[in-house]
């Protein structure tokens, strides 16, 4: 893989990680109709990292809470932070769960391109019926994080989307946009760092090997940069509109997919 095609898929993931459309799909479609050839499994963690650096930088303040909460818990002393850690923590299990399940046991995959379109579309439209919920909530309570949790879970199936599996459940629930984005991005760190780490023991079993570190690292410091930018203009984006356009990208993308899958 040369330097610019790195820094290309770097990029398709940092912007396509932070909306609601799938970056395992957008990364694996735009190799094959730009002739990249399918980067080692060593390429998508460090593209998962270099997302996950970006996130813990643009939302530092929030991490920085859940890590007093996560001490806070320990010493079994009640604050905001803890209640925090708590809501988090109770909505990260449904995922850390069955993913590790799926990892460890069965060595989950299930990357079909018609599995891909069929989720982007079907999911695109349970997100604009989700979406027209009146915003009624402002702080995330411990049932609704469960309720995220387990929507989450569905994102394992790929095309899904973390994103769009919570913000469909929050949006359901009645929380704004703008809420739903940063709890749903906040959330998404533990069970990526916890595939991430999982994905570590692989490459340091020597199950998964890395055959070109500047490629890995390029596609990495890319993603990282890419998903600043991303993250700024989401959230501008979702102080004023709605997700209409992400819904009609999803489903034009799905249709994408079935075409080049069937006709290319």
């Amino acid at each position: 893989m040369s330097t610019a095609e790195a820094i290309f898929l770097g990029a398709i993931q940092g912007i396509s990680e932070f909306l609601p459309i799938s970056s395992t799909a957008h990364v694996i479609l735009f190799s094959k109709l730009f002739g990249i050839s399918m980067p080692d499994p060593a390429f998508f963690i460090f593209l998962n990292i270099g997302t996950l650096l970006a996130l813990i930088f643009y939302y530092f303040r929030d991490v920085w809470k859940l890590f007093l909460g996560g001490i806070d818990f320990i010493f079994f002393k009640k604050s905001d932070n803890c209640e925090l850690f708590l809501t988090l923590f109770l909505s990260s299990l449904p995922v850390f769960i069955i993913f590790g399940i799926a990892e460890i046991i069965f060595d989950f995959k299930l990357e079909s391109p018609i599995v891909l379109a069929l989720s982007m579309i079907i999911f695109a439209i349970i997100l604009y019926f989700c979406d027209q919920k009146p915003t009624e909530k402002n702080k995330v309570n411990r049932y609704d994080s469960i309720l995220t949790g387990i929507a989450q879970v569905i994102s394992l199936i790929p095309g899904v989307s973390r994103l769009g599996a919570c913000l469909s459940m929050m949006r359901y629930r009645g929380y704004s946009r703008t809420e739903a984005f940063r709890y749903s991005m906040i959330l998404s760190i533990p069970p990526v760092v916890g595939a991430c780490f999982l994905k570590f023991l692989k490459i340091a079993l020597g199950k998964i090997i890395i055959s070109n570190w500047c490629s890995v690292f390029i596609g990495c410091f890319s993603a990282f940069i890419f998903g600043l930018i991303i993250l700024h203009f989401v959230n501008l984006f979702l102080k004023k509109f709605t997700l209409l356009p992400l819904v009609i990208y999803r489903i034009f993308f799905g249709i994408l997919i079935l075409f080049q899958y069937f006709f290319l």
